[in-house]
């Protein structure tokens, strides 16, 4: 059932099994906390390049493994999230920075009212956030980044699934898992726990069109499979099957 759009998904829906038991990583964070990430967290560091010194501020943080993996290049790194639960699980990394003389630190807080001042960080990282806003609540939040990042200040957004996916490639993908004996939902979201959070499934174009809105002067968009086997993500990287069949989508906008 899709939530009322006037109503911002509960805090509530993301609770210490969301993060520890469903959430794309959980078992490789259950194992080794932080050590090892999922392939889309590890990409969307590497794009970030982050350099010693540099203030960032990893909004949704969740488990809180990116923040401490910012922290942990020498960074001044701020996790926020308005989930409990999240920072419940956080602060146990929290607490291994401090003791490593790193500087992480974590905030409650909502993403469309971040409580920081203006041109306070070099680098953003909104990574599976973006699927969980309403679209007025996206908005508010991009433009809430924006104004918190230095001029040239950069964010980076990853967010899954593509409605694009959903429209086109998942009724193939189902008719053929039908003919294999394997029965899928009719609406893709019910394949997730708790799917009915993926409010604003984004595609390519909806996501740079948003970012735009939010006057960031450079925007980058791109497909990317991030998950899955490896001959697998090779067939998704190939033109047109990107389009119709990758789930990952990524960005980069800079702050002028």
């Amino acid at each position: 059932m899709t939530p009322d759009p006037c109503t911002p998904v509960s805090a509530d829906s993301y609770d210490r099994a969301y993060f520890l038991e469903h959430m794309d990583g959980a078992e490789e964070f259950v194992c080794t906390p932080g050590q090892t990430m999922a392939p889309r967290l590890r990409y969307a560091l590497q794009i970030a390049d982050l350099q010693p010194g540099q203030r960032v501020l990893d909004i949704g943080c969740g488990r809180g493994e990116v923040t401490w993996r910012c922290a942990s290049r020498r960074g001044v790194a701020h996790g926020l999230d308005f989930s409990w639960a999240a920072l419940q699980i956080s602060r146990q990394l929290a607490l291994r920075a401090k003791q490593q003389g790193l500087q992480m630190e974590l905030e409650q807080a909502s993403a469309y009212h971040l409580p920081f001042a203006n041109d306070s960080f070099d680098t953003a990282l909104m990574l599976d956030i973006a699927e969980h806003l309403f679209a007025e609540e996206l908005l508010a939040t991009l433009i809430e980044i924006h104004r918190v990042l230095r001029p040239g200040g950069r964010l980076i957004v990853h967010t899954m699934p593509n409605a694009d996916y959903y429209h086109w490639g998942y009724p193939v993908y189902r008719a053929l898992m039908r003919l294999l004996g394997h029965k899928l939902p009719r609406d893709p979201r019910q394949r997730w726990y708790r799917g009915e959070t993926h409010v604003n499934v984004q595609t390519p174009r909806s996501l740079r069109r948003t970012l735009q809105a939010a006057d960031f002067a450079s925007v980058k968009v791109w497909l990317r499979p991030l998950s899955g086997r490896t001959l697998s993500r090779f067939l998704l990287s190939l033109y047109p099957m990107r389009w119709i069949l990758c789930n990952d989508i990524l960005a980069v906008a800079v702050k002028s």
